[in-house]
């Protein structure tokens, strides 16, 4: 998207200043407050925007956290990411304005039931020309109808066509979360155990959940490897891509925490939680790292950047483990012998000098010797993720569950 800034931001940041009596927090709202207003910026932008804009809200979102401000902190780290362009304005306001969360939530949810009943619709006639169709078949015809949606245009007379909103991209990124909430387990899902029976007794729902499922996160996965094949990709293009993807990880999670500060002065990149209860932590490291390993004698050792991340990875451990008390009695979450998996390389931007077959065994002798922490490559994280979806997809096509 792009720096954002904006008359909206400037409201946000107001409202927040008066919500502590903190020096320390305030003069960082302040400082971020005068920037905004400071306009027009070099661009022509009425209210300046930029990475400054975004240094100014970070550090006031962690010197809130630091006060123990957490309802401060969130906001203002909320800001900072609007500011950097990683959300949309409307997305902000529906979070931060009630009148407007109200209107935008019962606009999607008529979207939704229109669109989850055209294409229950669909399906039943696909079925009546395939009595014998399996999920897979559904599934591949549903995107031959969505590919042809792309067609769709104002049309040449009054009655032609579909036009969306100028703001239609901002309503995509609702039904995309939307879309999210349905396929999570149900302990995130806000649908009423009601509307759950409802929708289960609808012809053809099972179908229907499957195929939304499995294309979501063929989707997601194949978003996933572009970013991380990309050799300029941060470690921040990877994180927008991985959370709350946490199936990538395995059964063992069943939710990425929303809270990435469980401590004062550690942000956990991906923080999950098991069935348990208890926590994992998932370290992002960039996956252009050429020099994962390095030649020692006649064999090879993990790579310097490795041996930071793990150490990085370690000291996160470590100060879970020291204020385990005070997160179990303030978010109930247990600490106590946390691990870890540090996500770091690629085989695509390993020095040719190595063999990637050198380089997972190397990796593999390497985990054998740490506690609570396990390396793993970008690689075999995608790999892994691609094994489980074709084990799905196998299941799915033996199972010709048919519609009513």
């Amino acid at each position: 998207m792009g720096y954002r800034s904006g008359f909206t931001l400037v409201q946000l940041l107001e409202e927040t200043h008066h919500m502590t009596t903190h020096a320390e927090v305030l003069d960082r709202i302040d400082a971020a407050i005068q920037f905004t207003t400071s306009g027009p910026d070099s661009g022509g932008h009425r209210y300046p925007r930029g990475k400054r804009l975004v240094t100014y809200l970070q550090d006031a979102s962690q010197a809130a956290a630091r006060l123990g401000l957490t309802v401060i902190s969130d906001r203002l780290a909320d800001f900072a990411e609007y500011a950097a362009g990683e959300i949309p304005l409307s997305l902000l306001e529906t979070w931060y304005f009630p009148s407007r969360r109200e209107a935008g939530e019962n606009l999607m949810r008529l979207q939704l039931e229109a669109g989850v009943r055209r294409t229950l619709e669909l399906l039943a006639e696909f079925i009546k020309d395939r009595p014998g169709a399996s999920v897979d078949e559904a599934r591949i015809w549903l995107q031959k109808v969505t590919k042809a949606m792309e067609l769709w245009n104002i049309g040449d007379d009054r009655l032609g066509g579909v036009k969306l909103p100028k703001n239609g991209a901002d309503y995509l990124t609702w039904l995309n979360r939307i879309q999210l909430v349905l396929s999570d387990p149900p302990n995130r899902s806000v649908v009423t155990p009601e509307v759950v029976e409802q929708i289960a007794g609808m012809a053809g729902s099972d179908l229907l959940a499957r195929a939304v499922q499995w294309q979501k996160r063929k989707a997601a996965l194949s978003r996933l490897q572009a970013v991380v094949e990309h050799p300029d990709s941060s470690e921040r293009a990877i994180h927008a891509e991985l959370k709350q993807q946490t199936w990538i990880f395995g059964g063992r999670y069943v939710k990425e925490l929303a809270r990435r500060r469980l401590t004062t002065v550690d942000e956990i990149d991906i923080p999950l939680l098991r069935g348990d209860g208890s926590l994992h932590v998932v370290e992002l490291k960039r996956a252009s790292v050429s020099n994962l390993v390095e030649p020692l004698r006649s064999h090879y050792a993990a790579g310097p950047e490795v041996h930071r991340a793990v150490s990085q990875a370690a000291n996160y451990l470590r100060s879970l483990d020291e204020n385990r008390a005070g997160i179990l009695a303030e978010h109930g979450i247990d600490c106590r012998r946390s691990s870890a998996t540090v996500l770091i390389g690629h085989a695509k931007f390993l020095n040719t000098a190595y063999k990637p077959d050198d380089v997972a065994a190397t990796l593999r002798t390497y985990n054998a010797t740490l506690n609570r922490i396990e390396v793993v490559t970008y690689q075999e994280l995608i790999e892994a993720a691609k094994r489980t979806m074709a084990l799905d997809e196998e299941d799915a096509g033996s199972t010709e569950d048919q519609l009513d």
